[in-house]
């Protein structure tokens, strides 16, 4: 992981530009500006959804690792401390409402997310969500409402924006599995006709488990509603967030945040093509 970090930080030097008679003050101001934020955030108490790969996810050794961990690092103020915590979902959405988390990592905007949250203007990431079905078991999708009469599944906890969590209440039939390797199975088993998710997610879990490889995605996205940092509305780090949206949207104009998908998406092909040797 350290490896990518470093290419990364590299490879974002052609943001600074020394030509210009600016930069000195620039870069003095902007030190001035890390150092106040650290003084007000020491330490930065992170988490994620421990099972959102590539984005982020708990490995073998209980480690939160991925693409937001990666471009946390590159976008927080030097000198602040970067702590990471791995919990189950649903317990860290809840200690960042009590205050007890500063930051969780990459997740959609909801409005009942907002009203403990303080998000991060620019995006962290693009998050198309999609349907997945089985390749022998495809069928017409132009519209939501294709999707009705079938079974469907999503994972607990998620939400996809778009209109679309109001609409599959009130007109569609989809169960929740506590996880993706559940739904994924059970799409795979033929118990559900259809799992929705996130693009990147669900090749990220294809990648990892080869068995899966008839499984696809189905048509156009759902949604492509972004995911953004978020705050705890009790933390005090929360005066980080104007300095951290300053430089997601540096690292998103210049390819990053993307590669950082990229690279973590070819990892867990990698992994898994030398577990299947």
């Amino acid at each position: 992981m350290r490896a990518i970090v470093l290419l990364l930080l590299l490879s974002c030097l052609c943001l600074a530009s020394p030509a210009s008679a600016d930069a000195p003050a620039a870069a003095a101001s902007q030190e001035r500006e890390a150092s106040e934020l650290a003084a007000q955030c020491p330490e930065l108490v992170y988490t994620a959804n421990p099972n959102y790969p590539p984005y982020h996810w708990v490995d073998s050794k209980g480690r939160l690792v991925g693409a937001s961990v990666d471009l946390l690092k590159l976008a927080a103020p030097p000198g602040v401390r970067l702590k990471p915590v791995a919990l189950p979902w649903k317990r860290a959405l809840l200690l960042a409402e009590r205050g007890e988390i500063d930051l969780i990592l990459s997740l959609r905007i909801t409005p009942e997310r907002s009203r403990y949250l303080t998000f991060v203007p620019a995006r962290a990431f693009p998050n198309p969500i999609v349907v997945f079905v089985r390749k022998n078991r495809a069928f017409p999708f132009t519209s939501w409402a294709d999707l009705k009469g079938r079974r469907g599944g999503l994972s607990m906890g998620d939400t996809f924006g778009a209109g679309f969590d109001e609409y599959w209440r009130a007109e569609l039939s989809l169960e929740e599995a506590k996880d993706m390797e559940g739904n994924f199975k059970k799409l795979h088993a033929g118990r559900i006709d259809y799992f929705v998710t996130s693009r990147y997610v669900g090749e990220a879990y294809a990648a990892r488990h080869p068995e899966m490889a008839d499984i696809v995605p189905l048509g156009a996205p759902i949604s492509e509603q972004d995911i953004h940092f978020g705050f705890s509305r009790r933390s005090p780090c929360a005066a980080l967030s104007r300095y951290i949206s300053r430089r997601l949207r540096e690292l998103d104009r210049s390819g990053v945040s993307e590669r950082l998908l990229t690279e973590h998406l070819r990892r867990l092909r990698l992994g898994a093509g030398a577990q299947t040797r």
